[in-house]
């Protein structure tokens, strides 16, 4: 009878639905839920009080944002654990989609094969001041260090405007914007001249 119990408990916690990452942008909110593991399995859309699930266990996001690249409509970015046509490795990337309200669903913008190295997150914020926002990615090189990389939007990709001195430590996110820890201190992204630094 205990083991029943135990099993039962188990299987209910294994059930839970816990929402993994979420963002909001002026009336519309997206959260991505998972019942275990590090990635979603479901997108949850709301906008003006109306809601859908969109499932996209396929692309194992683990994390959602709101962004605006080119000045058109807003973005659903999503990090995502998977290959690409020409990337066959698994590895996170940043994926970008229109979302079509009507039909409910994602339509993508932009499925990146990869940066410049590869990502172990990013952030799309305006960091350039020109209205647009731009992926900020944390990289690791092959030789196991960290650097921060700035990617403006082309029209039809992202090309590599900025990047940093290289980190031994690997830094963290503390928000969706600017807002950094590096080497145990908390910081601000900033431009100047062709590298991003923090202060």
């Amino acid at each position: 009878m205990k083991y029943i119990l135990f099993l039962l408990i188990f299987l209910v916690s294994c059930t839970k639905e816990n929402t993994l990452d979420s963002a909001n942008y002026k009336n519309i909110s997206a959260e991505i839920i998972c019942t275990r593991g590090c990635f979603a399995k479901d997108l949850k859309i709301k906008k003006d009080g109306e809601k859908f699930i969109i499932d996209v266990h396929n692309l194992k996001p683990w994390k959602v944002d709101f962004c605006n690249v080119d000045g058109g409509e807003v973005e659903l970015a999503l990090g995502v654990y998977k290959k690409t046509p020409f990337d066959k490795s698994l590895a996170k990337r940043c994926f970008l989609y229109n979302i079509d309200f009507k039909n409910k669903k994602l339509i993508p913008k932009l499925r990146i094969s990869r940066l410049h190295n590869p990502i172990t997150d990013f952030n799309l914020c305006d960091i350039d001041g020109d209205g647009r926002d731009e992926i900020i990615s944390i990289e690791k090189n092959i030789k196991d260090e960290y650097l921060f990389g700035v990617y403006d939007w082309t029209n039809f990709s992202f090309e590599r405007n900025y990047s940093s001195i290289i980190l031994k430590d690997e830094p963290i996110f503390l928000d969706k914007e600017k807002k950094v820890e590096v080497r145990g201190n908390k910081r601000e992204l900033f431009l100047e001249g062709d590298e991003i630094k923090w202060k």
